[in-house]
């Protein structure tokens, strides 16, 4: 004995558009196709086929495999995305070093005669 969908429960239909879009911007992002296909609302299965689909892989590459994009060819634009780069790096160090001071100040104890401190 076999069951029926339930009345109403129709896949969701992408656009091809759409489809080229999430593909590249998982490409591009350098993350997991995880976080990508989460943050999108769609099953990473999905975004697996698609990139199939559009790019034409035969072969699937391991579930946390982020396409690498393609290096710039003339040395200035080498240089430019080197200094971008570096300038990133510097902004990230800043906001993580900033995230474990916050979560030291947020880990110590109330001091004394402050609200919800035992006197």
């Amino acid at each position: 004995m076999t069951q029926s969908k339930k009345d109403g429960a129709t896949p969701r239909r992408y656009d091809p558009a759409y489809q080229e879009q999430a593909v590249r911007m998982w490409e591009t992002s350098g993350r997991a196709a995880e976080e990508t296909a989460r943050e999108l609302g769609i099953s990473v299965f999905q975004l697996y086929d698609w990139k199939r689909r559009l790019r034409g892989d035969r072969v699937a590459r391991g579930p946390r495999a982020a396409a690498e994009p393609a290096l710039p060819e003339d040395k200035a634009e080498l240089k430019a995305e080197v200094m971008r780069l570096r300038l990133e790096v510097e902004r990230l160090t800043e906001q993580r070093e900033i995230l474990k001071k916050a979560a030291g100040i947020l880990s110590e104890p109330p001091r004394r005669g402050m609200p919800g401190s035992k006197p």
